[in-house]
């Protein structure tokens, strides 16, 4: 295990130190008179260098749009593509450099849903496509306007919420500590689900198989991912800051998911070919060899690190930004704190749940469920892995052309926009995301049916 987490740990801190290499600097505008910024760390300085004016996400809004404007300009007038006064950077900063590093992203996501992110994020990938792709002007200002309508309506509820506007409460109030309780809730039993779905599952799983001693496995697979999230958030943390980018992080999170869809599948074979009771007594009574035990038991360990690794340090960097907030607000540290501890209990009755029930189901029901859950997963976290990388890790706007145009929104599937229940299964109207989830559905299905055939041939002859 050792071995193996050494490994884990070095390509990601190899992949890390390359990206924050590769990452373009950000510079801010020049001119004393400039109305736009390309980047929020360079506008914080400017125009809040001692940290007493309140920064509102209306402000930051009006940044953003002043930016876009800027790129619209700078398009219309056929500048250069690349460079500080290409008319790309604009578009691309907006992003990357300001809704993820001005805190705007993240508070979205805690105050009012990751389903309403992943909608401005599609946005920001159709802007950049349609400047990509070298639409007209015309259609290039649609796009920024359709953005700047979904920052606006979300920059209203957010500065109402934190008393930023003058028909609000003021920001100490009674209704944003309980805002905040909501929020890392919702946060700590949203990230956390996933992750206790498959390790409970997998507990379940080892009791019920009389593996008792492999549950050793999993428990220290999860452990020790809390403390490589922990180590990662630091890390993460460093490198965000002094870039003002927040690019590593999504680039880690879609890796991480996509290393774990592999090792899901992998688990999910194994449980279903021991869907059949006489499967499973001929398995462990048979001279299995220890190495081949072991193995089976660090792909549990492995798999649990990946659950748990994949989302940790994520939570670790929302609770940091709930606490920067705390000070600001009546009973703030008790909200930050009875929301994680309401979160982290309600993520332990699930697990309780799992494993209780599922020790109580029937053998060949129980090994269908747990494979099923665990092929469901592996194609939520291919999704969710596919859009970590290419949309918000901006694989897709750097390789361009055709794989720029599968990350954009399908027309006809933009009703998914805005379904916590989609985002929480990893599905997105993009064929960047759909299309390979699509062929692992249909592979999965195939694998399942082979070997319930399989199966009930060998019952058959016996």
């Amino acid at each position: 295990m050792k071995k193996i987490s050494g490994r884990i740990f070095s390509l990601l801190a190899v992949l890390i130190i390359f990206v924050s290499m590769f990452s373009r600097t950000v510079y801010a505008a020049d001119s004393g008179d400039a109305d736009f910024y390309l980047s929020f760390k360079k506008y914080k300085t400017a125009v809040n260098p001692d940290g007493s004016k309140t920064i509102t996400y209306n402000d930051i809004t009006d940044q953003i749009s002043n930016l876009l404007n800027e790129g619209i300009r700078r398009y219309e007038a056929g500048v250069e593509y690349d460079g500080d006064e290409g008319y790309y950077k604009p578009f691309t900063n907006s992003y990357g450099f300001w809704y993820e590093t001005s805190g705007f992203e993240k508070t979205v996501m805690g105050y009012i849903s990751g389903a309403r992110v992943n909608e401005v994020e599609l946005q920001f990938s159709n802007m950049k496509k349609a400047v990509n792709n070298g639409e007209n002007v015309e259609r290039v200002t649609e796009e920024v306007n359709a953005l700047i309508k979904l920052l606006r309506e979300d920059a209203d509820i957010l500065d109402k919420l934190f008393g930023y506007t003058k028909e609000s409460e003021s920001g100490g109030g009674s209704g944003i500590a309980w805002a905040t309780f909501g929020a890392v809730f919702g946060i700590i039993l949203r990230e956390g689900l996933e992750a206790i779905l498959i390790v409970g599952a997998m507990v379940a799983y080892l009791i019920k198989t009389g593996n008792k001693k492999g549950t050793l496995y999993v428990y220290a697979g999860g452990i020790i991912a809390l403390a490589a999230s922990v180590g990662l958030a630091i890390l993460l943390y460093s490198i965000t800051s002094s870039t003002s980018n927040s690019i590593p992080q999504e680039i880690v999170e879609g890796v991480t998911a996509l290393v774990a869809v592999a090792v899901l599948i992998y688990v999910s074979n194994w449980m279903i070919s021991k869907a059949e009771s006489e499967a499973w007594t001929n398995y462990i009574s048979g001279k299995v060899t220890e190495s081949a035990d072991k193995g089976k038991m660090w792909a549990l360990g492995f798999t649990s690190f990946l659950a748990v690794f994949r989302e940790g340090a994520e939570v670790i960097l929302f609770c940091q930004q709930y606490f920067s907030r705390a000070d600001s607000m009546e009973n703030g540290y008790l909200a930050v704190f009875g929301g994680i501890a309401t979160g982290l209990v309600a993520v332990a009755v699930v697990f309780i749940i799992i494993r209780v029930f599922g020790i109580k189901l029937p053998l060949k029901p129980f090994f269908m469920a747990t494979s099923i859950l665990m092929a469901i997963m592996s194609i939520a976290f291919l999704g969710s892995g596919m859009f970590e990388l290419f949309l918000d890790g901006r694989l897709a706007e750097n390789i361009g052309g055709f794989v720029q145009d599968l990350a954009g929104t399908i027309p006809a599937l933009e009703w998914m926009n805005g379904s916590d229940v989609l985002t929480f299964l990893g599905i997105y109207p993009t064929w960047i995301t759909l299309g390979p989830q699509i062929i692992l559905t249909i592979i999965t299905i195939i694998t399942f049916i082979m070997m319930i055939k399989k199966s009930s041939k060998s019952k058959k002859s016996k």
